[in-house]
């Protein structure tokens, strides 16, 4: 009998309970993710009429389509579900086409590279606002809010160029992985810099869950995954196999997400997880037509964001602040890679591959703003100066790109 039959009950019941007594005209979820499958085809043709790359089309296309212009999609919710699962799958294709063999090989530029990246960047935004009169907690908040940059948008472009695996690509994944990681450390710092959390133990108790589970899961990328994926693989169905990936890519990111390690992080960890077995390839053939549905959500989703009334308002503090970031992160990416002993043709592109700022930055500023903490001590507006300069920051990441391309044409 097949397992499905004892889901048939509840799917039914759910069903009934769902269904309203009379029910006309189509779901509201369906009019709002129509709209934005309507919206994510037409930004990437004008994109491609216009030859810009797809995330400018996207972005832009968020900002005209969201509640702040246009207002054709409102269920934020739906969005910001749909642009998860986009990072989740990004990661994920990354994760396959790496190995741990590789990750070991570039362990000393996560956590060496990384640590200095994050750490003088909090250093260095914090001790400038405390000279500005900031108070020591909004300071350290903007710190952590700075020191992470966009997983999603710097990995599409370096596929998009075909640099993944040259140096730039390799030393800014190390980046990212350890700014991933450093999410842990920054979810549990915000309350306690607000004069709430667990203190040190409560620190220590989470980071060990977290560096279990990571232990678990690579473990499990020798052991486990790979008989299962040959299971799987003899049944010579594409569906089953399909599945199969997607849950693995799910489960495994729904397991760190638990842990208090982000859901990116997880999915890359499962990427590392179908690499170990040989049927990587295959497996990245089948789940990419999704990534690139559900990435376009999310770059729609960080455009959704913007409200263009607010900037237009605060354009100059909003301008200002995205360059003051700009100019903070190059610097310091740029010292902590040839801190590394990397060449400056190889630090200028990922300083300035990394000069925006993350999408879980969007989480840490929404739990510091409800426990009292604002963006460089600006009180009210600074959520709002934050999340605009932060979309705007995103959106010339690959005028960014262009620049650190030229300079390093430059160079002897």
């Amino acid at each position: 009998m097949s397992p499905f039959v004892f889901l048939l009950p509840l799917l039914a019941g759910s069903a009934l309970a769902a269904a309203p007594e009379a029910h006309t005209g189509p779901p509201a979820f369906l009019v709002q993710l129509t709209l934005l499958l309507g919206v994510s085809a037409l930004a990437a043709y004008l994109s491609f009429r216009l030859r810009l790359i797809p995330i400018i089309g996207f972005l832009v296309a968020g900002v005209v389509a969201g509640p702040g212009a246009l207002g054709l999609i409102r269920d934020q919710e739906l969005i910001a579900a749909a642009s998860e699962v986009g990072v989740m799958l990004l990661l994920f294709t990354i994760g396959i086409e790496f190995s741990l063999e590789r990750l070991s090989r570039i362990a000393r530029l996560i956590f060496l590279g990384g640590g200095l990246q994050v750490g003088l960047t909090i250093l260095v935004a914090a001790g400038a606002l405390l000279l500005t009169g900031v108070g020591a907690p909004d300071a350290v908040f903007t710190g952590c809010l700075i020191a992470l940059s966009s997983t999603a948008i710097v990995m599409r472009l370096l596929g998009e160029r075909g640099e993944t695996n040259g140096p730039a690509g390799q030393v800014s994944l190390g980046i990212l992985i350890f700014q991933d990681l450093a999410v842990v450390l920054m979810v549990l710092l915000i309350p306690m810099l607000a004069g709430q959390g667990g203190g040190a133990l409560g620190v220590l108790v989470a980071l060990a869950k977290a560096g279990g589970i990571i232990a678990f899961v690579l473990i499990a990328a020798r052991r486990i995954v790979p008989p299962v994926m040959e299971v799987v693989a003899r049944t010579c169905s594409s569906e089953i196999f399909l599945l199969a990936v997607v849950a693995l890519c799910f489960g495994t990111a729904s397991l760190t997400a638990m842990a208090g390690v982000s859901l990116a992080l997880g999915a890359f960890l499962a990427g590392l997880l179908v690499s170990e077995s040989r049927y990587g390839a295959q497996a990245m053939g089948e789940i990419l037509p999704l990534q690139i549905l559900f990435s376009a959500a999310f770059f729609l989703s960080v455009g959704l964001q913007l409200n263009l009334g607010f900037l237009m308002g605060h354009l100059g503090a909003v301008l200002g602040a995205a360059l003051l970031i700009a100019v903070l992160k190059v610097l310091v990416t740029f010292i902590s890679v040839r801190l590394l002993g990397e060449p400056t043709r190889t630090a200028l592109p990922v300083a300035f591959l990394t000069s925006q700022v993350g999408e879980f930055s969007f989480v840490l500023a929404t739990t510091g703003t409800a426990l009292g903490l604002s963006f460089a001590g600006m009180g009210a507006q600074g959520g709002g100066v934050f999340i605009a300069a932060t979309v705007l920051l995103m959106a010339f990441t690959p005028a960014m790109s262009a620049l650190a391309d030229a300079l390093g044409r430059r160079l002897p």
